[in-house]
This record gives C-alpha cells, sequence and structure tokens, in this order.
C-alpha cells in the first residue's frame, strides 16, 4: 500500500473517532427532516389552541412541522397566504372566502373542512319554536353573510319559506311565514341584547360566549346535515398552485382525526362541531331537549 492510500486511510479513521454518531445519523437521515408548514389562525380561543396542539403533534407523523402565525383581523390571513407569507390558513368558511377571492381577484383554494359553527335561535321567552306566537317578532343580524345564514335557519326551522334558488337570501326574499313572523335586522352585536323585546334572535356565537351565556339555551340549532349550511363549514385554505403538494394533503390528514374531532366536539360546547366527512358526531343540545333530560332524570 502507498504512503499516499495508507495516510488517507489513517485520516479517516481519525476523523470518524471524533465525528460524533448523531451528526453521521443526521447526515444519513437528512432528507427526512420535517418540512416547517406555516398556518395562518385568527385569535385562538384556548379549545383553539389545544386542538393545534394535538394537530401538531399529529403533523411530525406525517413530516411536517407546523408552526402557528396568529392574526387579529379576519382580512390579514388570507392576504398574507396570498402573498406567500404563509402555506396556508384555517379561519374561515367557504361563503367568506369565496367573497374574499372574488373581491381581491384571488384564487386561495379549499383544502380541506375542518369544523362548522352551528346557527342557533335563542329566546328569553319561549322553551320551543313551536311555541313562538302567531305574528311573533324573531330578529337576525343585517350584515349578509350572518343575515343568509339567520334566514336559512329559520326555514330549516319551519317558520319561514325563502324564494326558490336565492343563495343569499335578506328578508326581502321571504315569500311566506307560516306564523306570520315579523323578522327584524339589526347589527348583529344588537342581536343579544333584543332579547328584551322580541320572541326569538339567532344569535352568532361569539356575542352568547362573551355574555357566558350558555349555548345549550338555544331554542333550535341548525346543524351540518343542512344542503345550505355547507357553505359555512370552515376550512383549511392555500394557494391554488399549493393545493396538491404533499406537505398541504399532510397538513389536512394531521387535523382531521377521529382524536382532533372529539376533542372539539367535547370542549366548546356546542358552538362548533368536527363538520369534515367521517368526523365524529356531536350531541347537539337545545334548551327543550336538555328540559326533557332534566324531567326524565327527575322521576
Amino acid at each position: 500500500m502507498s504512503k499516499f492510500v495508507t495516510s488517507a486511510v489513517l485520516t479517516l479513521a481519525v476523523a470518524g473517532a471524533v465525528v460524533p454518531a448523531t451528526t453521521i445519523v443526521a447526515s444519513a437521515n437528512s432528507h427526512k427532516e420535517l418540512k416547517t408548514v406555516k398556518v395562518g389562525i385568527n385569535s385562538p380561543s384556548k379549545t383553539d389552541q389545544a386542538v393545534w396542539k394535538i394537530v401538531e403533534k399529529n403533523g411530525e407523523k406525517h413530516g411536517i412541522k407546523i408552526k402557528l402565525v396568529t392574526f387579529t383581523d379576519f382580512n390579514q390571513p388570507n392576504a398574507a397566504l396570498k402573498q406567500g407569507n404563509i402555506d396556508a390558513n384555517s379561519f374561515q368558511h367557504y361563503a367568506f372566502l369565496a367573497d374574499w377571492n372574488k373581491a381581491h381577484k384571488s384564487n386561495l383554494q379549499p383544502v380541506g373542512e375542518t369544523v362548522l359553527g352551528p346557527g342557533r335561535l335563542y329566546s328569553d321567552k319561549y322553551k320551543s319554536v313551536k311555541d313562538i306566537p302567531d305574528g311573533g317578532t324573531v330578529a337576525v343580524a343585517n350584515d349578509p353573510t350572518n343575515e343568509a345564514r339567520a334566514l336559512f335557519l329559520l326555514q330549516a326551522a319551519g317558520l319561514v319559506k325563502i324564494k326558490a334558488g336565492v343563495t343569499s337570501p335578506t328578508v326581502k326574499d321571504i315569500v311566506s311565514s307560516a306564523k306570520h313572523l315579523h323578522v327584524k335586522e339589526l347589527a348583529a352585536d344588537q342581536t343579544l341584547a333584543s332579547l328584551k323585546s322580541v320572541d326569538a334572535a339567532v344569535i352568532s356565537a361569539t356575542f352568547v360566549e362573551a355574555a357566558g351565556r350558555n349555548p345549550n339555551s338555544a331554542i333550535y340549532v341548525w346543524n351540518a346535515n343542512n344542503k345550505q349550511s355547507h357553505q359555512w363549514v370552515n376550512i383549511i385554505a392555500a394557494r391554488h398552485d399549493d393545493a396538491k403538494k404533499w406537505y398541504i394533503k399532510a397538513l389536512v390528514k394531521s387535523y382531521q382525526t377521529k382524536e382532533v374531532g372529539q376533542y372539539i366536539n367535547d370542549h366548546n360546547n356546542g358552538t362548533e362541531i368536527a363538520a369534515w366527512q367521517g368526523a365524529p358526531k356531536a350531541k347537539i343540545v337545545t334548551a327543550d331537549t336538555a328540559s326533557s333530560a332534566t324531567t326524565a332524570s327527575s322521576k
């Protein structure tokens, strides 16, 4: 063996002796490093934070490291996604994304469903929809998205009928009412206070929770089994060109698990339920079913 070869072998042996084994392993497995995926969310609640902890842990099993980026209003997450500052976001429903894309000439894509906030009808006077009197007054929010949702809820409850084919109805699109109801339009933040003067009101979970009211006191709940409600299912969104990339699919897969769905259903008190296909089913409680259960248990 030549001196050159002998020297080279000795140098390699010495180098091997001083290089830590972990470095060698890391180098060998460098192609398996986790892909960082930045996900925009909007002012998460404690329950949201706990859900994402589970999703983050699931993500590592699928080759991704989820980094949450928090925003404080409803326009920032889509703007950041469009500009490439984040890889995906999770804060909005189909209807909001469609409106945002149209207004901003964008093409962000829904890539996976997450939760639905079931619409709820409340009353301080009655325990059931059937108890609302003929000629009564029901309050709804007057902004386009919430008003349309509220009117579809009233239709599902059998209280009004909306003109066929209308996808974003207003009170002008009510063609009949079995109870001859007067539907009163109010600012969304006034619907809860209106319960003192109206017979019932469709109220956003945001205001119900802020007031400390139990969501299960609703007299009617419009859940995910309704066709019209699908546009209000929340989603994970991504840029059009990234929608089918493996790490976006991994993000959706990490979210849509039985563990995540059950946690959502068990910890949101009915204000949000897991809504993707195959998600665990949530038990919906209303004022009349709660009172029935209480009566039954007392016998």
